[in-house]
């Protein structure tokens, strides 16, 4: 399997705008209120409002944990090439013959 390390940081990048932008949808689901309906409707649409909001919110809470996920696989990418940089370094010492 092949990934390429840039890739990811530029897809966790694009998880925290989602979620920057279902935040901001529940926020406004929030806001919308049910007083342009009937108290016919009122009721399911208040229920309605409140599940959308939720939605909203739970996917924000998901596309925050995925963005979280990945920044967690570019901190071992790094970790790894730090350490195999510092592995390189060391062979490089034994490169010319010790007198």
């Amino acid at each position: 399997m092949e990934v390429v390390p840039l890739s990811v940081g530029v897809a966790s990048q694009r998880w925290d705008d989602q979620h920057l932008d279902l935040d901001a949808a529940a926020g406004q689901i929030s806001g919308a209120g049910s007083d342009g309906f009937t108290s016919a409707v009122s009721g399911a649409a208040s229920r309605f409002l409140t599940q959308w909001q939720r939605h909203a919110e739970a996917l924000g809470t998901d596309s925050e944990a995925r963005a979280d996920g990945l920044r967690i696989v570019i901190r071992d990418y790094v970790t790894s090439d730090e350490a195999a940089g510092v592995d390189l370094f060391l062979l490089s010492t034994y490169v010319a013959e010790q007198r």
